[in-house]
C-alpha cells in the first residue's frame, strides 16, 4: 500500500510561532512512517518552506507541492499545527479547500467565526447553554473612553485581543491608571480587542473530537495556575500550572461540561480536535464559556494530548484519527 504524503504546517505570523513549530516538531516526529511519509513545512508570512539536511525547498503556492530533486510531490492530507494566524484564523483552511485538499482542523467558516473572539461569543451567548462574560468590543480607530468601561466593568477586569490564543497581549486589570496601557497593549497584538468582566473561579476545559462519523468527549481538565491566572508563560512551562486530569469535579458539572461541549462542537460545525474553555464560578453557581481552540496545541505539555492519553489514545493514534477524519471528510463531500 503507497504510503500518504502528509503536509505538517506549522508555525504563522502570530506571538504562537515557537509554540506552533513545537506543535509541528511534535506531530512530525511521532506520525507513524509506515503508514506516512511526512514533511515539516515552516510557514512564516510568505516564506513556506521545507528543510531538510541543510536544505531549503519551496513550496509551490498554485497547488501547494514541493520540488525535491525533480520529484513533485503532492500531498494527501494537510496536518494543521498552526496556532493563530494564518491556520486558525480561517486563511488556510479557505485555501486548501479552493485546491481541494484535505486538512485536519475546521473549515474556513468555522475557523474564523471562533477566532473572533466577539463573534464566537454572541454566537455562543444566542445559542442559551452556558454563560458569557460582560465585554465590550473596540476597533483600534474607535476612541476609547476608560472611564465609560469602568463605569460598565468592575474592577479587576481583563484587556485582551479580540484574535489570537495562548493568552499573547492579555492583561489583568487591578486599577484604573493601568487600563489604558493594558489597551494599547493588546493593539500590538490585533486591531480589535475585548474588555471583559473578571470571573473567579476554576479554570476548565474539555477536548472533543470526531473522526469517522464518532464523536469523542475528552476527560475535564482543571488547570491550576501558579501565575496570577493561566497566562502565556504558565501556559508552557509545567512548573507553572497543574492540569488535573480528570479534574476533581462533582459528576454533574463533569457531565454539563461535557454536554455544552459536544453540543457547542456540533452547533459551530467544528472538525478535528478542539479545545474548549470555560471558568466555574462557586460562587455564583454558574458556568462560563471563555473560547474555543480549533487548532490546539500538541506539543508534549499541551492539555489535549494528556486528555487523549487519559482516554487510552496514544498520540500516534490521536494524529492518525485526525488524518483519517481529514480524508474522510473529503471523501464525503465527493460523494
Amino acid at each position: 500500500m503507497r504510503k500518504k504524503k502528509i503536509a505538517v504546517i506549522a508555525g504563522g505570523d502570530s506571538g504562537e510561532f515557537g509554540i506552533s513549530m513545537n506543535s509541528g516538531r511534535m506531530v512530525a516526529s511521532i506520525l507513524d512512517n509506515n503508514l506516512y511519509d511526512v514533511y515539516l513545512i515552516k510557514i512564516k508570512g510568505k516564506e513556506w518552506n521545507y528543510e531538510k539536511e541543510n536544505q531549503t525547498f519551496a513550496i509551490d503556492k498554485n497547488d501547494f507541492s514541493l520540488l525535491i530533486n525533480e520529484n513533485r510531490i503532492h500531498f494527501d492530507c494537510v496536518f494543521c499545527a498552526i496556532h493563530g494566524s494564518p491556520g486558525e484564523n480561517g486563511k488556510m483552511p479557505a485555501y486548501f479547500e479552493m485546491l481541494n485538499i484535505p486538512y485536519t482542523s475546521s473549515n474556513s467558516l468555522t475557523s474564523a467565526i471562533t477566532f473572533n473572539k466577539h463573534i464566537c461569543n454572541t454566537i455562543v451567548s444566542s445559542l442559551n447553554i452556558v454563560n458569557v462574560a460582560k465585554s465590550l468590543h473596540f476597533f483600534d480607530y474607535e476612541k476609547i473612553d476608560t472611564d465609560a468601561i469602568l463605569n460598565y466593568l468592575d474592577l479587576p477586569l481583563f484587556v485582551k485581543p479580540n484574535s489570537g490564543g495562548s493568552s499573547v497581549g492579555i492583561s489583568k486589570v487591578k486599577q484604573p491608571d493601568s487600563l489604558l496601557t493594558a489597551i494599547k497593549m493588546a493593539f500590538i497584538e490585533d486591531s480589535e480587542i475585548l474588555v471583559e468582566e473578571f470571573v473567579e473561579g476554576r479554570e476548565l476545559t474539555c477536548g472533543v473530537m470526531e473522526t469517522t462519523g464518532k464523536l469523542y468527549v475528552f476527560p475535564v481538565c482543571e488547570v491550576k495556575s501558579k501565575n496570577e491566572y493561566f497566562d502565556f508563560e504558565s501556559k508552557y512551562d509545567p512548573l507553572l500550572a497543574d492540569e488535573i486530569i480528570p479534574a476533581p469535579i462533582s459528576e454533574s458539572l463533569d457531565v454539563n461540561i461535557k454536554k455544552i461541549s459536544a453540543y457547542l462542537y456540533k452547533k459551530l460545525n467544528c472538525a478535528g480536535v478542539v479545545r474548549f474553555d470555560y471558568i466555574y464560578s462557586s460562587k455564583r453557581r454558574k458556568l462560563f464559556f471563555l473560547e474555543v481552540n480549533t487548532v490546539p496545541g500538541m506539543t508534549g505539555e499541551s492539555i489535549v494530548p494528556k486528555m487523549a492519553m487519559e482516554m487510552g489514545i496514544e498520540l500516534p493514534n490521536l494524529y492518525k484519527m485526525m488524518i483519517e477524519d481529514a480524508l474522510e471528510r473529503k471523501s464525503q463531500l465527493e460523494k
